[in-house]
């Protein structure tokens, strides 16, 4: 698996956050940082992405907020 972060935003005030990527064959598993909402997407991700826009086809929550790229990881690996 590859991992990543990129600055991104959400929210009608376009509130920056940094989006953390998992990226496991075509898809990309995502979250904002500190969230426990954790989103899979084949869409393209890149700096500047608004997350309220990305194309969704499976989710999960977890258990505890994701601050790190590793806790990403292991979030996806379970």
């Amino acid at each position: 698996m590859t991992t990543y972060e990129l600055n991104g935003f959400y929210g009608s005030r376009q509130t920056p956050c940094t989006v953390l990527v998992c990226e496991d064959g075509d898809t990309k598993w995502y979250c904002v940082e500190n969230s426990v909402n954790v989103n899979a997407t084949n869409d393209s991700l890149e700096d500047g992405v608004d997350v309220e826009a990305v194309t969704d086809h499976d989710c999960f929550t977890w258990s505890s907020p994701i601050e790190t790229l590793e806790e990403l990881e292991n979030s996806v690996a379970n």
